[in-house]
């Protein structure tokens, strides 16, 4: 659809006719070749009058009787001629083609990029402030390819005027199209970025770090604002104690004690939990990090759905191994949750320069394949 609005809403013919030869050749001309158009152009044909034919009247010097070959009778006609330019074919500007490549991978990447950011983050309603403030731009753009085409219809359908309004009809109708696609794709590429894996990342960094804590000392209320926990050496799991809640999944928990020296704590306020990675009754409990020597980290869980129902396990633990907690917090086991948490933001990173370099080769190779398609066109 988009090559096909682009060549002026009239049909391609891709098959037989467009070929990866002429592809190549559009693309060698795009990058080489428009240059020594432009100084032949706004140089050489400047100097040069216009031609009048005797009987004729003005000419068309790309026309088959503009020739030197041609004999009219007078040598100052002759002298008047010149080759036509091998790059007339050339309708549309390198810079042109560039800002059809440029200008909605722009869009792609300042929204995407927009929505994933910590002023988001922090105030929701900028998001939908960027959405439309983007979609505005495109609005215009397809305004001005409404515009273009009715200037197209009035004044250049069927004169010698019709392949200049015919290519800003075709031009402004790529933009439009192709800065829609980056508005839709954009939003989706940012929102999903932005809730699983920056959402996480900004939630964690908000809260204070500790290190060294002792499971067996440390109460529940004493760490209401941490996002992540070093734990004293020795600490461990008490799998002997864990437990499950059964909720269209399996939510584990299992309370984090102190080395083997350390007394049991009075409440069980802090716990591993993690969702499917144990039997419905806790046993072969799996989640994070369990029976990697050397894990003793803490990354603090904030989902308040998860919440809910690990301390409905929690409830179940007490009621089972007779045990109290009174401010129960939940936390992945992990070897580092500081690199944890990093490798959330990077992942996000990675996944945002990845989309966009997908996308402005997509944009290009769409723009490529239009021009040799447009170019084809006004060549008949």
């Amino acid at each position: 659809m988009l090559i096909a609005l682009y060549c002026g809403g009239q049909s391609c013919h891709f098959t037989g006719h467009v070929t990866w030869t002429h592809l190549s050749r559009s693309l060698w001309q795009m990058i080489a070749l428009q240059p020594q158009c432009w100084l032949r152009k706004n140089i050489r044909l400047r100097k040069r009058p216009v031609p009048v034919h005797p009987q004729h009247g003005l000419m068309n010097p790309y026309s088959s009787m503009y020739s030197k070959s041609a004999d009219y009778g007078s040598a100052d006609w002759q002298g008047r001629i010149f080759e036509p330019m091998t790059c007339r074919l050339l309708v549309v500007s390198t810079a042109q083609l560039a800002l059809l490549v440029l200008m909605p991978w722009a869009i792609f990447a300042a929204l995407s990029w927009g929505l994933m950011s910590l002023a988001v983050y922090l105030h929701p309603w900028l998001g939908s402030v960027m959405i439309c403030a983007t979609a505005t731009l495109v609005l215009l753009a397809i305004v001005a390819a409404l515009l273009s085409r009715g200037r197209w219809l009035r004044k250049g359908s069927g004169g010698e005027s019709q392949p200049r309004f015919m290519r800003g009809y075709a031009w402004w109708t790529a933009l439009a199209i192709l800065s829609l696609v980056a508005l839709v794709a954009g939003s989706i590429v940012g929102s999903v970025l932005a809730t699983k894996h920056m959402k996480g990342y900004y939630d964690i960094s908000s809260l204070d770090s500790y290190d060294n804590v002792n499971p067996a000392r440390a109460a529940g209320k004493q760490l209401l604002d941490a996002g992540r926990i070093i734990f004293a050496k020795g600490s461990s799991l008490d799998l002997t104690r864990a437990m499950a809640h059964q909720n269209s999944s399996t939510y584990c928990v299992a309370p984090i004690i102190g080395a083997a020296d350390q007394p049991r704590p009075a409440t069980y306020d802090l716990w591993a939990a993690g969702k499917g990675c144990c039997a419905d009754s806790g046993d072969n409990f799996t989640c994070g990090a369990v029976g990697i020597p050397g894990a003793r980290g803490g990354l603090r869980l904030l989902n308040r759905d998860d919440d809910y129902n690990f301390r409905l396990a929690v409830e179940n633990a007490e009621f089972t191994y007779r045990l109290q907690s009174v401010h129960p917090l939940f936390f992945e086991w992990t070897i580092d949750p500081i690199s944890e948490i990093t490798a959330k933001k990077d992942e996000a990173f990675w996944v945002y320069f990845a989309t966009n370099l997908m996308f402005l080769l997509c944009a290009f190779f769409l723009v490529v394949m239009g021009y040799a398609c447009f170019q084809r066109l006004t060549k008949r």
